[in-house]
């Protein structure tokens, strides 16, 4: 290899780190005044202890009682993960349902739970005298009224 093509091959190696060195800098660089920086963090922004939420329809009756022992809210997609959910559905004429699960996920619009994790459902004796223990893994309930 002679002379000029080192020459050649050098130049084409600095000027390949000069061109990577000003790309790192503007891409390391501040944001311009007025530019959002987005990020694609799902970190919780709050935590709630012995958390409790009621429904109830437009009569006032009680449709529904939710129970954790904590809730913790996701403000990227607006949903909250629950420990040790408990919840009491009533409906009239009938012995309140209680449903139990280790943890619990409810959709941004609050009307959805997905209950995972060693789920019982403890159905009350109504008039006919039916009731019951159901057990799962995972349950999906609508509530009638949105949790807030």
């Amino acid at each position: 290899m002679n002379w000029l093509e080192r020459i050649v091959i050098f130049s084409v190696v600095i000027a390949l780190v000069g061109i990577t060195a000003w790309m790192q800098s503007d891409l390391l660089g501040e944001p311009a005044s007025g530019e959002q920086i987005i990020t694609e963090n799902h970190d919780p922004d709050y935590y709630i202890e012995n958390f409790t939420a009621v429904g109830m329809d437009t009569d006032g009756n009680r449709q529904y009682m939710l129970e954790a022992e904590r809730m913790v809210h996701f403000p990227d997609d607006d949903t909250s993960l629950l420990d040790k959910p408990h919840i009491i559905q009533y409906e009239p004429d009938r012995a309140p349902t209680h449903i139990y699960s280790e943890t619990g996920w409810i959709s941004a619009n609050g009307d959805e739970v997905k209950l995972t994790g060693n789920v019982r459902v403890i159905r009350g004796r109504d008039s006919t005298g039916s009731g019951g223990v159901t057990t799962t893994d995972t349950l999906n309930i609508v509530l009638k009224e949105p949790v807030s």
